[in-house]
């Protein structure tokens, strides 16, 4: 062990190191001035130590690489100098990432998205685990809350100034083949050959030797500092934040159950049930499914999953016109009017139910409340990740 401390650790091999991110408190990483001075104490202790040739950066997480900036965080910089200082901060470690002697690589498996990704823009190079979790993007920076480690720079250096203009305008996300396509990232590839294209990429490294210094550009990152600092103030964004940490302040989203079912054909409502589908739920349809199907064909197009894993998805789908199998359902949407005896009828009790699109006048809440389906509502479904 290199290096260990509450957020990060650094473990060793013969020729390569392995910065773990492991953030306490938060499903999913994310970054703060107290986890970028421990990043950078970590680099510390990987330049002081002779024999390292490579550095891989990855997740101790399951949950992805790293989110970003913690909405805390962003909430605690109320002034222009704070958030001038947290950008300067966090660009002095991402310069140091950039300068160091050993060959750096990040592995993304999973959500890497604004601060994160300019922490593994700042690595010689990408690598991507390509699956339904995984997304690459800045998508909140739409909404003011930009890149401030350097981000905005290394993008355009990547991908070019127009691209990476188009980039931080849409705020979309990218799969991993997306992101391979675009020359975000040097390769993307299935969970299957996750660890077998790491191993690979590391050898052809070690053959190679040392890698050339790159040259710091030299202009952008005041120009980022200060759009953070001016553009964090905005409406936009403080509602962004306010959005972010009511989410963070709501139970977590638990996992699909093992059956999920839909009623009809609504467009959110179809895209998370092939989600559902595609992390290895069955699906119920009562309807002809074709938005389910549809999904998974989005997914496959844009590279989140292989031809085989789609394959499984879809065989995982069943369609119906009545309710068979809706009794093994822990989570049903309703997506159109259906008869509320005849639902209410085979759902087991605490089967969440959501109801989507019109409110129905044949579906009342009361009838499903009533039989402990855990409540009907109508409030806006969260975005899906596989929307084409």
């Amino acid at each position: 062990m290199l290096f260990q401390s509450d957020h990060v650790r650094v473990t060793a091999e013969p020729g390569t190191a392995t910065l773990w991110l492991d953030f306490p408190g938060d499903p999913v990483n994310a970054l703060d001035l107290a986890r970028l001075r421990a990043l950078d104490a970590a680099l510390d202790a990987v330049e002081r130590h002779p024999a390292v040739a490579i550095l891989v950066l990855r997740s101790a997480k399951p949950a992805g690489f790293c989110a970003g900036v913690r909405p805390a965080a962003l909430a605690s910089l109320t002034t222009a100098a704070d958030r001038a200082g947290f950008a300067a901060a966090g660009q002095r470690v991402c310069d140091r990432l950039a300068a160091l002697g050993a060959t750096t690589v990040a592995y993304l498996d999973g959500p890497c998205l604004g601060a994160g990704l300019e922490l593994a823009l700042a690595c010689d190079h990408r690598l991507v685990v390509s699956r339904t979790t995984t997304h690459l993007g800045f998508p909140a920076a739409p909404h003011g809350i930009g890149p401030c480690l350097g981000g905005t720079v290394r993008l355009r250096e990547r991908v070019g100034p127009r691209r990476a203009a188009e980039v931080l305008r849409a705020g979309a996300t990218l799969s991993g083949r997306e992101a391979r396509a675009l020359g975000l990232v040097d390769d993307a590839f299935c969970e299957r050959r996750g660890k077998i294209e790491l191993r690979a990429f590391l050898d052809a490294l070690e053959r190679r030797g040392p890698r050339p210094r790159r040259p710091r550009a030299s202009s952008g990152f005041a120009a980022e500092r200060r759009e953070f600092a001016r553009s964090l103030d905005t409406p936009a964004a403080r509602a962004e934040i306010a959005r972010q940490l009511e989410r963070l302040a709501s139970p977590s989203a638990a996992p699909f159950p093992a059956v999920v079912g839909l009623v009809g054909e609504n467009g959110p409502a179809a895209r998370l049930a092939a989600d559902a589908a595609l992390r290895g739920s069955a699906v119920v349809v009562c309807g002809d499914g074709a938005g389910v199907f549809a999904g998974i064909a989005a997914a496959l197009a844009r590279g989140f999953v292989t031809p085989l894993e789609a394959a499984q998805a879809r065989a995982r789908v069943t369609t119906s016109p009545t309710f068979a199998g809706f009794e093994r359902a822990g989570l049903v949407f309703v997506a159109a009017d259906a008869p509320a005896e005849e639902l209410t009828a085979v759902l087991r009790p605490r089967c969440v139910v959501v109801s989507c699109g019109r409110p129905s006048s044949t579906l009342a809440p009361a009838s499903l409340v009533g039989k402990g389906a855990g409540g009907l509502g109508s409030a806006p479904l969260p975005a899906p990740r596989v929307a084409a």
